[in-house]
């Protein structure tokens, strides 16, 4: 129970960081106010207009979710209003383990056509399932 609890306190610390991280990335200013939309495993993120009316799309994020129903991937996308369609931003997976969580950031390229540019950040565990303070990076 204990690993299980503390499994879902690491997956949910990590996703209000990513979550807080891709907010202030994007605010543009003070008074810009946000809509958030739920669809089952997609999240719509839109700022409501002047006029109070209207809304503009501005970034969309998909999530997978495990047997147990912790993220293990989140892939975020960015509206080109020139286009009128999503652009995919950049992906995020989450791989637990007994002892260790790994947490894979890529963006997405353009010319390639695929996400790249990996980042790993690994956190450990100890025997009592314990986060360390230390963290791997790897690029």
């Amino acid at each position: 129970m204990k690993k299980s609890v503390f499994k879902s306190g690491l997956v949910a610390a990590i996703a209000v960081v990513m979550m807080s991280c891709t907010t202030t990335a994007n605010a543009q200013t003070g008074n810009t106010k946000y809509i958030y939309g739920q669809d089952g495993t997609n999240t719509t993120v839109y700022t409501l207009n002047e006029d109070g009316k209207t809304l503009t799309r501005k970034l969309k994020y998909e999530y997978k979710h495990d047997e147990n129903g912790q993220v293990i991937e989140k892939k975020a996308y960015r509206w080109d209003a020139y286009r009128e369609l999503w652009k995919p931003s950049y992906l995020l997976t989450v791989t637990p383990g007994a002892y260790e969580t790994k947490l894979n950031y890529a963006e997405w390229n353009v010319k390639e056509s695929a996400f790249n540019n990996k980042q790993q950040s690994i956190y450990r565990k100890d025997n009592n399932i314990n986060l360390l303070v230390d963290t791997q990076n790897k690029k």
